[in-house]
């Protein structure tokens, strides 16, 4: 199952303020939802208005894509901000290598796919060749 749940209980809530597309879905596997709230939670603490332009799986790894403050022409931030952000960031993706997208679990990389998964054991021989949860 992937996507964002039904909007009556939607742990994302918190993000979707910051979200640049209000309409974007969230698009990655319940077991890396804690993973992009302590990510969300991590940039907020820094950056208070930080730009959310996108959550998503690439290449196995937690992508969350994010400006310090809502973009402006001729930018609205510091280089030092810029790489803090994504010190921040890169550390959720780092951990993502190793947890399990469909569960939580530990997992490792799957590359059986056209699309590289994390998935634990149990999770790779129920997820199908297409790679949708």
């Amino acid at each position: 199952m992937t996507g964002s749940p039904a909007a009556s209980s939607d742990p994302f809530e918190p993000l979707r303020r910051h979200l640049r597309e209000p309409a974007y879905d969230i698009d990655v596997g319940r077991g890396w939802w804690p993973l992009v709230l302590e990510c969300h939670q991590a940039v907020v603490d820094e950056f208070p208005e930080y730009e959310l332009l996108a959550v998503k799986q690439k290449y196995a790894s937690l992508t969350f894509q994010a400006f310090p403050r809502p973009w402006k022409p001729g930018g609205d931030w510091t280089d030092a901000e810029y790489e803090h952000l994504h010190t921040l960031t890169d550390a959720c993706a780092e951990r993502s290598e190793s947890v399990c997208e469909r569960c939580g679990a530990e997992g490792s990389q799957r590359t059986s796919r056209r699309i590289h998964l994390v998935l634990c054991d149990r999770c790779q021989a129920l997820v199908p060749e297409h790679g949708r949860f």
